[in-house]
C-alpha cells in the first residue's frame, strides 16, 4: 500500500541520489573535425591506396585505421564509443561520439577527403563561435594542412572574424602554427596546441590532449602531453616529440605513419 510516508521517503531517496548522478554528467566537450586523407585531391606524399581513399572512412588512415580517430578512441583505456551515424550528408561521411570516464564527451566528424576546404571552413566557424557558458569546449582539426595547397587559398577570405572569447583550438596537421594560428586568433579563438614541423596527425595525440583538457591541464601541459604521446608512438625521443608542438624547428621531410 502506497502511503504518504512512503511517497515522502521515495522522494527523499530520489533527491539524495540525484546530485551524485548529475555530478557524473560531463560538462566538458570536444568537437573534432577529421579531414580524411585523400591521395587524389590533397597535396600529400601518397599513402597506400587502401588507407588513402578519402571516400572510404572505414579504412582511412585518419579514421578507420589502427591510429585513426574512430578506431583508436573506441579501444583506448577509459574510453567508450557512444554511437556512430553514417552519411550525415554528402560531405560528412560518419559521425561518432565518445566519452572518457565521466569527465568528457567527444563528437568526431569524418569529412570526405576531397572536401577538405569545407572541413577547414567548418572548423574555423566552430572556432569563431563563443563557447557555451554551461560547459567547457574545445575544437580540433585533424588531417592534411589544406592551407598549404594553393587550390584552398581562396577559402581564407571566408574565414570568420570574432572578438576574442578564447575557445581553445587544436590543429593536428603539418606546420599548423604557421598556417592556422593567425586566423584562429582573428576568429577570437585561442590556439593551444599547434605544430611547428611536419607530422603524422594520428589519434593518440588527440587522446592525450583530450584527457589533459578534461583534467583542466594548462596550455603548456597540453602541449607536453601531445609531445610525449607523439614520441611514444613514433618511437622518437621525448625532446623530439615535444619540439613538434612547442618549438620552431627546421621542417623535416613529411612522415606519415602507415601502421
Amino acid at each position: 500500500m502506497i502511503t504518504q510516508r512512503s511517497i515522502c521517503l521515495f522522494s527523499l531517496l530520489f533527491f539524495t541520489v540525484l546530485p551524485s548522478y548529475a555530478a557524473a554528467v560531463p560538462n566538458t566537450h570536444i568537437s573534432v573535425i577529421v579531414s580524411l586523407v585523400d591521395n587524389v585531391s590533397q597535396g600529400i606524399v601518397p599513402v597506400p591506396a587502401k588507407i588513402g581513399n578519402g571516400d572510404d572512412p572505414h579504412n582511412n588512415l585518419y579514421w578507420g585505421a589502427a591510429y585513426g580517430v574512430k578506431t583508436f578512441l573506441s579501444k583506448a583505456n577509459g574510453w567508450r564509443q557512444l554511437g556512430c551515424e553514417k552519411d550525415i550528408n554528402d560531405t560528412i561521411l560518419e559521425r561518432c561520439r565518445f566519452a572518457w570516464k565521466d569527465q568528457l564527451t567527444v563528437t568526431a566528424d569524418a569529412y570526405r577527403g576531397s572536401r577538405i576546404d569545407q572541413a577547414i571552413l567548418d572548423f574555423m566557424q566552430q572556432a569563431a563561435t563563443p563557447p557555451d557558458a554551461t560547459q567547457r569546449e574545445m575544437v580540433v582539426f585533424i588531417g592534411h594542412d589544406g592551407l598549404m595547397d594553393e587550390q584552398n587559398q581562396p577559402i581564407i577570405k571566408r574565414f570568420p572574424k570574432h572578438a576574442g572569447h578564447d575557445k581553445p583550438a587544436v590543429v593536428l596537421a603539418c606546420l599548423s602554427d604557421e598556417f592556422f594560428s593567425e586566423h584562429l586568433l582573428a576568429a577570437g579563438s585561442k590556439p593551444v596546441v599547434t605544430t611547428f614541423s611536419f607530422m603524422a596527425p594520428e589519434a593518440y595525440v588527440l587522446e592525450a590532449v583530450a584527457r589533459g583538457f578534461a583534467n583542466q591541464a594548462s596550455e603548456a601541459e597540453l602541449r607536453s602531453s601531445a609531445g610525449l604521446a607523439y614520441a611514444k608512438y613514433q618511437r622518437i625521443s621525448a625532446k623530439a616529440g615535444k619540439s613538434v608542438f612547442g618549438a620552431n624547428i627546421q621542417p623535416r621531410p613529411i612522415r606519415l605513419s602507415l601502421r
